[in-house]
């Protein structure tokens, strides 16, 4: 077999033989009945005696035979051959395919086939059996023989001609074939899939050479990729290295949502694999795809969930999972020439493939160290799961974070995990068992203390974007719907892509209950999936809530560290009214040691209250006073039913 891909100048030129040979019988056929024709006389001349009748007559049926073995013998290297071997093509299906092939290759026959067909280009299926058997051939057993012809069901003729009764058929080949014919691909198939061929990776990753392994021997049944779609597209290329490999992407892939009642291509893309010879597989975001009917799927690259409906639903599961983190560790090395622990803490930044480290250094300025690089990998952090989060990337610096230093170090201990879990848990090997790469931190505490603040602040110093959970639209009155969202959510921060942020968690991870009726059997069923799914996670996730209570003690130990936020004391107190209060505003004779000793209030009372004393200020057009920051504490605690202590000696 020739080493040129499929499409070249070269696999073109070889496969035409083959092809100017069966479409000048086609020709001749026509010509038999139109022997006066100048263009079916041309298209034959090159293959067939076109002077004598007897002699075109005997030249086709010696032609035909010796093409069909011809066919037989060439099936690895050439189109056409590898189609007729494929689909299993008799002679009969051979014939019909080459006239409706003929008038899509040359003008004159498409000519010609218009005055025979009434002004159509396409012969009816009626007229083409007219036009090779006469009134020779037994009616019934013809038609017996076009049922059973595969030219519908595989793809090589439009597939809507197949619900037309069936002598009204046309023979209109699609474009699929046509392409193929020529070892090309065509710009989209018949359903919109859209074909492309895969760059097989210049040093293909240890991971990636060992899921492909596996496919060759996989490739004869179905078989659903599950992972991330870039590496399962990386193993793809290198499983069809000798051939090369294709993927067909749904029509509406860029949002990774796929229509459930468009058919998919499943007969045109093992088409299209006969035609190139290569590997093809579909790719699509979609949950489900129905069932091929007649021939066995081609692999499917789809999400974890992704499951086939129908009488044939019949998929092999290979999980391409993960990237090495150590694989890219090397990789940071090697391109930034740094030490092995800030390797390792760029490589459990991201699930990137190995030959990402390269780029982003190349495009960072000359001598970048490992920070700049884990800058540009935050920025490369591609947006996802923004239909159940919000995406945003604070900028909250770890100084302006003001918590009890039991607090601190929680938190201290909880970014060190982030940064060194790939030395710990891979290079030590004390990542054993089922359990995920993951860092779960739960941070509870009254309103206001600072939940929320630590976590912005904590996604800061990691470089991470964060997601914000938006419990309006994961949770759902739909049994399993509110599963599917988590898994989605969780799937979106995997490999620390991102930082994971469930604010007012006791709504989801709360407590199970005693199964009195059906709506307590489904709650309890959301908790259990939230157990396992934190057990196998492979990201960074921060819970927040007011009410520890509130949330499922079987949490507990699947928590990383659960840091408390405890009311501020008097010097948390002074160092959260130094940073919000307007300095340069301030009244000479306001005292920020006072404030803190006077008025014992959260970060968040203490944010609230220098914004109401600053606006106040604003619209009078003085400074902040202290008449003007009593009331706007005395405002705070009027929220929360408390009684406002006066200054001392002052009047009632």
């Amino acid at each position: 077999m020739s080493n040129d891909p499929p499409g070249s100048p070269v696999a073109a030129t070889t496969a035409v033989t083959l092809c100017e040979r069966w479409l000048a019988l086609a020709a001749g056929r026509l010509l038999l009945r139109r022997p006066d024709d100048a263009g079916l006389r041309r298209l034959a001349a090159a293959h067939l005696p076109v002077d004598d009748v007897r002699q075109l007559a005997a030249g086709i049926a010696a032609g035909s035979e010796a093409l069909f073995h011809a066919l037989a013998s060439s099936a690895d290297s050439e189109p056409l051959a590898r189609i007729a071997v494929g689909c299993r093509l008799s002679e009969f299906d051979l014939d019909l395919l080459a006239f409706a092939v003929l008038p899509c290759v040359d003008e004159d026959a498409a000519a010609t086939v218009a005055a025979l067909a009434g002004g159509v280009r396409r012969l009816p299926v009626g007229l083409a059996l007219k036009l090779l058997f006469g009134d020779a051939a037994e009616p019934a057993r013809v038609r017996a023989a076009v049922r059973a012809s595969p030219l519908w069901s595989s793809g090589l003729l439009v597939a809507g001609e197949a619900s037309r009764p069936l002598l009204e058929r046309r023979l209109d080949p699609s474009e699929t074939l046509l392409a193929g014919l020529d070892g090309l691909l065509p710009a989209e198939t018949g359903a919109g899939w859209q074909p492309r061929w895969l760059t097989t990776p210049a040093r293909p990753a240890a991971s990636i050479r060992r899921v492909a392994a596996q496919l060759p021997a996989l490739t004869d049944s179905g078989l659903h990729l599950d992972g991330r779609p870039e590496r399962a597209e990386e193993v793809l290329a290198v499983a069809g290295a000798a051939r090369g490999a294709i993927v067909l992407d749904a029509p509406d892939d860029s949002h990774d949502r796929h229509d459930p009642h468009a058919a998919p291509p499943w007969a045109e893309a093992r088409l299209i694999g006969l035609a190139t010879g290569a590997l093809v597989a579909l790719r699509t975001g979609a949950a489900q795809l129905p069932a091929p009917s007649l021939v066995e799927p081609v692999p499917v690259i789809a999400p974890p969930a992704f499951a086939l409906r129908g009488p044939k639903a019949r998929l092999r599961r290979l999980e391409v999972g993960a990237g090495d983190p150590l694989e890219l560790a090397d990789a940071w090395q090697a391109a930034l020439g740094c030490d092995q622990a800030d390797a390792d803490e760029l490589a459990g930044r991201n699930w990137l493939d190995t030959d990402a480290p390269a780029a982003v250094v190349a495009a960072l300025p000359a001598g970048a160290d490992s920070r700049r690089a884990l800058a540009e990998v935050a920025r490369l952090t591609p947006p996802r799961a923004l239909r159940l989060a919000t995406r945003k990337t604070p900028d909250v610096p770890w100084e302006r974070l003001v918590v009890a230093p039991e607090t601190a170090v929680r938190l201290n201990d909880l970014v060190r995990r982030v940064r060194r879990r790939v030395t710990v848990q891979l290079r030590w090997g004390m990542a054993t068992g089922g359990r995920g790469r993951s860092v779960v931190g739960l941070l509870h505490g009254e309103s206001g203390t600072g939940k929320t603040l630590a976590a912005e602040a904590i996604a800061s110093r990691l470089q991470l974007p964060m997601l914000a959970v938006d419990l309006s639209l994961v949770v759902s009155k739909y049994i399993g719907e509110t599963e599917k969202n988590l898994s989605e959510l969780f799937a979106a921060a995997e490999g620390y892509a991102a930082l994971l942020f469930f604010d007012e968690a006791d709504a989801l991870f709360g407590r199970r209950t005693n199964v009195q009726d059906a709506h307590d059997r489904y709650a309890n069923i959301e908790v259990n999936y939230l157990l396992q799914r934190l057990e196998a996670f492979e990201g960074c996730a921060l819970l927040a809530t007011n009410l520890l209570q509130g949330v499922d003690d079987a949490f507990l130990r699947r928590f990383d560290q659960v840091a408390h936020f405890p009311r501020p004391g008097v010097a948390e107190r002074l160092a959260i009214w130094r940073h919000h209060l307007p300095v340069g505003h301030l009244a000479p004779h306001v005292s920020i040691e006072q404030l803190a000793e006077r008025f014992d209030l959260t970060g968040g009372e203490i944010r609230n209250a220098a914004l109401g004393a600053a606006f106040a200020a604003a619209d009078s057009g003085t400074v902040v006073t202290d008449d003007m920051l009593d009331v706007a504490v005395a405002e705070e605690f009027n929220k929360m039913g408390r009684p406002f202590p006066r200054r001392p000696g002052a009047s009632p």
